[in-house]
């Protein structure tokens, strides 16, 4: 079997992952059969804590080993080696292969991973040096930055239709730690600094907790952890260097089995370049005011009610037995235009607009119309 390039992935945006996490959480089944999907629009969105790690400005990189394979060393898009090398980096893995494969082994052994049958991929960026200006490794040689999560993948994939692998997993980059000083197990994030391997998670981080009912009141904090340190990079104070640039934050979460990962960059590391995506800041304030004006004025019970009713004797002639999935539109529609009828002055005055309340209305209502279908039922 010959090597084989294993990709990484792309790390997402926050909006993204905001959509992944709804498809997650509203997922019910799927029929192999009909290839249908049956979900539940109505599930409860997780509250969930995400870990954010200082983003590193470098070049991706990392090196794979099976015992079919051997150890190979890859850069963001190919297999690379000593005479076909990015930046030094194939250069460097080899020079201190005996290390890396430590910290392989030592996974494979935390993780009972059978290295006859996967490959193990250890995710790293390559940096300081000249590999990249402007970053919080200015000023120092060339390292490794090991990533918070490795990538276990079996010698014989499983491909979906796309191509994409389905049978490959990420894992942490720690294993059980036998030796802290009080006796109690915990994690320890691998690395091998003498030789210039290090791990980001064993470096200073950030949290925030992301209420996926309203995801976008936690932007502007995310925002703020990035631009507070973002012209004296914590990875660069650990290493005796100031002043330098913060890139940004990947912050990093599991949910339902899945990892999700997003990426928070700041202005300064942009500027110059119209490429970089940056978070905008979110008003709190009017996103508070959308809010309360659908909870305690748009939906009230009585108005959902009254329009339920008024579906039943247009379209069932007063039967409420008759009413299904199917008037749900008409029963949304209904909500939506005596909203904007009854109360356009109260949005003027509030300096809302309906288009931005309408998903948040038609969210409340199509809660209230099931709940009447289950309790007719």
């Amino acid at each position: 079997m010959s090597k084989r390039f294993i990709g990484m992935g792309s790390i997402e945006q926050f909006s993204t992952v905001i959509k992944n996490v709804k498809r997650t959480a509203q997922f019910v089944s799927y029929d192999e059969e009909t290839k249908e999907v049956t979900v539940n629009r109505e599930a409860k969105m997780p509250t969930i804590i995400a870990t954010g790690s200082e983003k590193i400005h470098g070049t991706n990189a990392a090196v794979c080993y099976s015992e079919v394979d051997g150890f190979w060393v890859q850069s963001r898009k190919n297999i690379i080696d000593t005479e076909k090398d990015n930046a030094g980096c194939a250069f460097a893995a080899y020079a201190n292969m005996a290390e890396w494969m430590k910290i392989i082994e030592d996974l494979a052994m935390g993780y009972n991973i059978d290295l006859d049958k996967n490959i193990i991929s250890v995710f790293f960026e390559w940096s300081g040096g000249n590999v990249q200006k402007k970053s919080a490794l200015t000023g120092l040689d060339k390292r490794a930055m090991i990533f918070q999560y490795f990538k276990v993948s079996p010698i014989e994939p499983q491909l979906a239709n796309d191509g994409t692998e389905t049978s490959a997993k990420w894992v942490e980059t720690s294993i059980e730690n036998f030796m802290s000083h009080n006796g109690a197990h915990n994690r320890m994030f691998l690395s091998n600094e003498e030789k210039n391997i290090f791990n980001i998670m064993n470096f200073p981080k950030v949290e925030v907790t992301i209420d996926f009912n309203e995801p976008l009141m936690s932007q502007n904090k995310m925002i703020a952890l990035v631009k507070e340190k973002e012209l004296d990079s914590p990875v660069g104070n650990a290493f005796g260097i100031k002043d330098n640039i913060l890139e940004g934050y990947v912050f990093t979460f599991e949910y339902n089995g899945e990892i999700n990962r997003f990426k928070v960059k700041g202005e300064e590391h942009s500027k110059g370049s119209g490429k970089v995506k940056t978070l905008k800041p979110v008003d709190e304030e009017g996103e508070m005011k959308k809010i309360k004006f659908v909870t305690d004025i748009a939906c009230t019970e009585s108005r959902l009610q009254q329009m339920f009713t008024e579906i039943v004797h247009s379209v069932h002639n007063g039967d409420e037995q008759e009413m299904t999935m199917k008037d749900m539109g008409p029963f949304l529609s209904l909500v939506v235009k005596d909203v904007i009828k009854e109360h356009t002055d109260e949005m003027i005055a509030q300096g809302l607009e309906p288009k931005p309340l309408n998903g948040k209305i038609s969210e409340v209502s199509r809660a209230f119309f099931k709940s009447k279908l289950v309790e007719i039922a």
